[in-house]
């Protein structure tokens, strides 16, 4: 079996897809989802450490990387057709393990909505929450509201994030038996009250599925994925294991 990276460019609807691909020994895919504005590059470290019984694949959404540039006024139902375009170019088959990172989270919850036949697995790191706005924001000084506004350059404007936030809320379905596990930053990268407020959002997330877990990765900021790799790691072997034993419930330390 063929081990490595391969790097490779898919085109859909005029625009040009970058993604990275390395076929593993079992069935199964990662499919690794990035946060806001942040390419493929930043899953790097963590990749490199993934155990080549498990596939991989990574790709730049529209305007990060080496992928075109975005369309105007993308929707959350844009970016989960992106991904399930560039899945069936690729030919890459399920069963797929997800693991996702703030933003990204919104993606890959959509989509496995629409394909939870296909997905196993799912590892959610720090995401973005539907309820965020009308919790978060009011908790915030008026220098981290601004600062929070003004990131909506890269991949979507604040209105397009709002319409986001309503379209999981609205389709967001209940996966079942599929693992699911929640971890969350552990460095307060917002003033007390908030980051509280934050980590009281990722454990509703825990409803979504029969077989949930959540973890505080106690030394690490928004990047887990950067800061504590071998966290995440075990998450992936964790949910992967618990996926091939479906008669046992999930449970994940806190």
């Amino acid at each position: 079996m063929n081990s490595a990276m391969i790097e490779r460019t898919y085109h859909i609807d005029g625009h040009h897809f970058n993604t990275k691909h390395r076929q593993g020994s079992s069935q199964a895919t990662i499919i690794f989802e990035a946060g806001y504005g942040i390419s493929s590059d930043t899953w790097t470290q963590l990749v490199r450490d993934i155990d080549p019984e498990l596939g991989v694949f990574l790709y730049d959404r529209l305007g990060n990387g080496n992928s075109s540039k975005r369309h105007e006024g993308r929707s959350l139902s844009d970016l989960a057709d992106d991904l399930d375009a560039l899945l069936k170019q690729a030919n890459i088959q399920p069963p797929f393990l997800i693991v996702a990172h703030s933003f990204g989270s919104l993606i890959s919850r959509l989509w496995a909505s629409r394909r939870s036949e296909d997905v196993i697995g799912m590892v959610l790191l720090d995401p973005a929450s539907e309820d965020q706005e009308h919790v978060i924001l009011p908790l915030l000084s008026k220098q981290e509201r601004t600062s929070y506004m003004n990131q909506f350059t890269a991949e979507c404007t604040h209105e397009d994030f709002q319409h986001m936030l309503s379209t999981i809320k609205r389709e967001q379905t209940h996966y079942g038996m599929m693992p699911l596990l929640v971890i969350s930053s552990g460095k307060n990268r917002l003033f007390h009250p908030a980051h509280e407020a934050w980590l009281k959002l990722h454990k509703r997330m825990l409803s979504l599925s029969s077989q949930s877990g959540w973890i505080q990765a106690q030394n690490s900021s928004h990047y887990i994925h950067h800061d504590e790799p071998h966290i995440v790691q075990l998450a992936i072997y964790d949910v992967w294991c618990a996926a091939k034993q479906p008669a046992s419930y999930y449970q994940a330390a806190n």
